[in-house]
């Protein structure tokens, strides 16, 4: 009998239940009896106990026990040798088959098959899912936009051009780690039990459930920028261990100098686009204001003036320098203000 309670029972439940064999093929009044009463008390089981029985009608025929025993050994040696996290559970319902090989020949022509059937479909289901869950494929993003990739535990990543990733194409139980050259956005599917890694050179980002860039600078550094959750970020040596780390928070960054071999702490400086026309100062300070949180404060006699531009992927300091520089005008920065001298 099944360890798991019948109010749980699946199909493949119901097929390995003796009783419910007795039952289904009339050869035991104590089992008709009692599995009707049952099923007329459930009756969202009896859909699932129609299609067991379907099961066995389709798959009944004569085996011999020499012959049942042969191919019930070779089963359990193979699905023995082929290591796992679901191994135990496999064995231990293939342990049941012998007990169950025991009733009565009118039951055990018909059973016998279909227990071979099911042996095999468990032990491919097992391999065919431990070789995809050690598959790794790369995607290379040759393109001049961003390539969005979803990954097996529903993460998503935007991987810039010239970029690639190598991961897996399913999760273990235990890991999530992915390898980027380049640059990528991750917004990574929250799980406590297994942290998600990404490694970059000798950088790895460990992440429960976040949302944050890498970015390469050229040869000089790699730019960890935190826009949700927490992350960790730490350099490993050769043998993989860490040598220094960092917690980040939103709106921080890490920034990895290469040839220092070293880990700062910065905060994300933010970068927007915004066009600007036939603008005057009052027009522009507004949307500096909107768009980054900075106050632009003009103390220059020169106010009467109007400026056409648009600026992309920049901040707010970068665009009073260049309005500024036209303008023959001298910006000062003292926190979250800019002075116009």
């Amino acid at each position: 009998m099944n360890n798991i309670s019948r109010e749980n029972y699946q199909v493949e439940d119901f097929i390995a239940e003796e009783s419910f064999i007795g039952y289904h093929f009339r050869s035991n009044k104590n089992d008709i009896q009692s599995w009707e009463e049952w099923l007329d008390n459930r009756p969202d089981k009896k859909k699932m106990a129609r299609e067991a029985g379907r099961m066995l009608d389709s798959l009944s025929l004569t085996i011999s026990e020499i012959e049942f025993n042969s191919e019930f050994e070779k089963i359990k040696e193979e699905i023995k040798n082929s290591k796992g996290p679901r191994e135990a559970r496999r064995l231990d319902v293939l342990s049941k088959l012998p007990a169950l090989h025991k009733v009565r020949k009118s039951t055990i022509r018909y059973m016998l098959p279909l227990f071979l059937v099911l042996a095999a479909g468990i032990f491919w289901l097992f391999i065919s899912s431990k070789r995809q869950a050690e598959k790794v494929t790369e995607t290379v993003n040759t393109t001049s936009s961003p390539l969005t990739i979803t990954l097996g535990d529903s993460t998503v990543v935007s991987l810039a051009p010239h970029s690639h990733l190598k991961y897996p194409l399913q999760f273990g139980d235990k890991q999530r780690d992915v390898f980027l050259v380049g640059n990528a956005q991750f917004n990574v599917k929250r799980n406590v039990h297994n942290p998600f890694k990404v490694h970059t050179e000798n950088i790895i980002a460990t992440v429960l459930g976040t949302v944050f860039n890498i970015k390469s600078s050229g040869d000089s550094a790699i730019e960890v920028e935190l826009l949700k959750g927490k992350l960790n970020v730490a350099i490993m040596s050769s043998k993989m261990e860490i040598e220094q780390s960092v917690l980040l928070v939103p709106n921080e960054k890490a920034v990895y100098v290469r040839n220092e071999k070293h880990l700062y702490k910065d905060i994300i400086v933010a970068r927007h686009e915004v066009t600007f026309h036939k603008s005057d100062f009052a027009d522009i300070a507004n949307q500096l204001k909107n768009v980054f949180g900075v106050t632009v404060i003009n103390e220059s006699k020169n106010k009467a003036w109007r400026f056409n531009g648009s600026f992309k992927n920049a901040t707010a300091k970068e665009i009073i320098e260049n309005i500024c520089l036209i303008k023959n005008l001298s910006p000062v920065e003292k926190g979250d203000t800019i002075f116009i001298k």
